[in-house]
């Protein structure tokens, strides 16, 4: 059987393209020069991502993706196309879809309705939303549903600046595939901080980078991978421009002789992941790359990093790091119990996260201003009583609970235990400093200042962990999630800095450790002992 090139172009996004001369408001689309873009058009696996920097065409072949799809009906009940705001979903449809559909009236104009307005196309009978991935509508405590998600049944999702949404959002959105047998999901992002957002989902997928070949010696060079093993493999010609160099012998190599290859082919089966940089886009010179790159602008170096190189970064006053937490391990293993007294911060849900331990003193001696800690016990619980069964062999004497999400079953744990507890609830925008009030029981505490002062305890050396285990190589991993990122404040339209992490129980229970000890002002009384025996323990065997 031969199949006709409109058969081809049936099924085939990026060929229907380049038949169909898609105009663009720059010209008629084309992979000339863009030649990386071919595969990610082509490939019809459910779940891809695409993580690159800025201007490098991912949401124009994705928005042609999802109109060929619905044109030729592998989308029949419709797409959902999320944008990180309803701000940013009336600026495309007004700069880049509008125009799209009045310059090819042939290819994709006639297939779109009348009925439409901003966030709604109607494409050859199924449903085009556009949407901002903003929650909107607060339902109950801990809860929201976005107005824009609901009576939505789709065949595919895009997520656009992923890094830019809410993790609710993400799986709110992906719910609207309930009805579906396609479930397409595809992810775009300019990349913000390392193991969030798009990152998180390129690390789950093979990712794939883009290799060129050198016509020359026939090596083959990723640019994305040498430019920070290697970074002069950029050439520079004598009027200042610059240009790729083969890795082996320095030749100019382009994009046009480009393959993807996955550096984890096991993953190819979950996610299909394509990383991409200026470095390989047309019309980007290369030494700007690497001026901008050895001279950040505004010493801004993070702006580089991700715009330009399509790669995730943090400093390290934003993010704590493992190496940073793991130095602060003792040489000793997590204690059964203590005769204490001890301080204990529990986060709270359907599984507890406790810390237990105790304050040593000040860093520097007595005169020192900066306090001292040792952890006892970190640990992971389903039930209150075991909680409770904790706190008795650590004799514990202070703690702060998490107040939320179950606030009836803390304060039931509030009123039932012996000793002092104070239950917890962050506050974004309280002043700077902690309020304890012992009459209601509570402590509010400005959420961002006490993940940086629990960040210092680590980075600072002011705090002893058991020696590495499993349980602490979980706790290690949790402390490690937030990261610290600047917001733009939705009531007062400034720019905020906000910690924000997807699992990081162990954070928050530290963070509470360390609010119930600032209510002691010494260092505890005793630090554990092992009770003397009163019967000496001889394993001699006479022969």
């Amino acid at each position: 059987m031969v199949l006709s090139v409109e058969d081809i172009a049936s099924v085939d996004a990026a060929y229907w393209a380049n038949l169909r001369q898609i105009k663009l408001q720059k010209g008629v689309f084309t992979f000339d020069g863009r030649e990386y873009l071919l595969e990610p058009m082509q490939d019809k696996f459910r779940r891809k991502c695409m993580m690159k920097g800025t201007q490098g065409g991912a949401s124009l072949i994705v928005m042609l993706i999802m109109l060929h799809g619905m044109i030729f009906k592998r989308y029949p009940q419709g797409v959902l196309y999320l944008f990180p705001t309803t701000a940013s979903v009336q600026e495309y449809s007004k700069s880049r879809f509008s125009p799209l559909i009045q310059d090819n009236p042939s290819a994709i104009g006639r297939y779109i309705e009348d009925t439409n307005t901003a966030g709604l196309k109607k494409v050859n009978g199924g449903n085009l939303y556009l949407r901002g991935g903003n929650l909107s509508e607060k339902l109950d405590i801990g809860y929201q549903e976005s107005t824009q998600l609901k009576a939505i049944s789709v065949d595919a999702t895009v997520f656009d600046e992923v890094d830019l949404m809410d993790s609710d959002t993400i799986a709110k959105a992906i719910g609207r595939m309930d009805a579906s047998e396609v479930k397409d999901e595809i992810y775009i992002g300019n990349p913000g901080v390392p193991r969030k957002g798009i990152d998180a989902f390129f690390q789950e997928s093979d990712q794939r980078h883009w290799w060129m070949t050198c016509v020359k010696c026939a090596t083959e060079t990723c640019a994305e991978k040498e430019f920070f093993d290697n970074p002069s493999f950029i050439k520079i010609r004598p009027n200042g421009t610059g240009y790729l160099g083969c890795r082996r012998c320095g030749a100019q190599i382009s994009n046009q002789t480009g393959i993807w290859k996955p550096d984890v082919p096991a993953n190819s089966n979950i996610m299909h992941g394509w990383r991409w940089s200026q470095l390989i886009i047309p019309y980007s010179d290369p030494a700007k790359i690497l001026q901008k790159y050895r001279y950040p602008p505004q010493d801004n170096i993070g702006d580089v990093c991700r715009i330009n190189l399509g790669m995730p970064y943090i400093s390290s006053e934003d993010q704590l790091t493992h190496m940073q937490v793991l130095s602060c391990c003792g040489d000793y293993n997590q204690e059964d119990s203590s005769e204490g007294p001890c301080i204990m911060g529990v986060d709270q849900g359907d599984i507890k996260h406790l810390v237990i331990g105790i304050k040593t003193g000040r860093k520097g001696g007595r005169e020192g201003k900066e306090e001292t800690f040792k952890i006892l016990r970190v640990a992971h619980v389903s039930r209150w009583e075991e909680i409770h069964d904790l706190a008795r062999r650590f004799n514990v004497k202070l703690a702060v609970v998490d107040l939320r999400p179950n606030a009836d079953a803390a304060r039931d744990f509030q009123r039932d235990e012996k000793y002092k507890i104070h239950l917890c609830e962050y506050s974004e925008s309280s002043p700077v400093g902690v309020m304890f009030n012992d009459k209601t029981g509570l402590v509010k505490v400005n959420r961002t200042e006490i993940f940086d002062a629990s960040g210092k305890l680590f980075s600072e050396n002011r705090i002893l962990i058991p020696r590495k285990s499993p349980e602490i190589s979980e706790f290690v991993r949790q402390v490690t999630d937030p990261v610290c990122i600047e917001e733009r404040d939705k009531k007062q339209g400034g720019l905020i800095r906000r910690y924000r992490g997807k699992d990081d129980h162990y954070r928050n229970a530290i963070n509470y450790f360390l609010l119930a000890a600032s209510r002691i002002t010494a260092p505890m009384a005793r630090e554990w002992t092992r009770p003397r025996s009163r019967y000496a323990k001889n394993e001699y065997v006479r022969c």
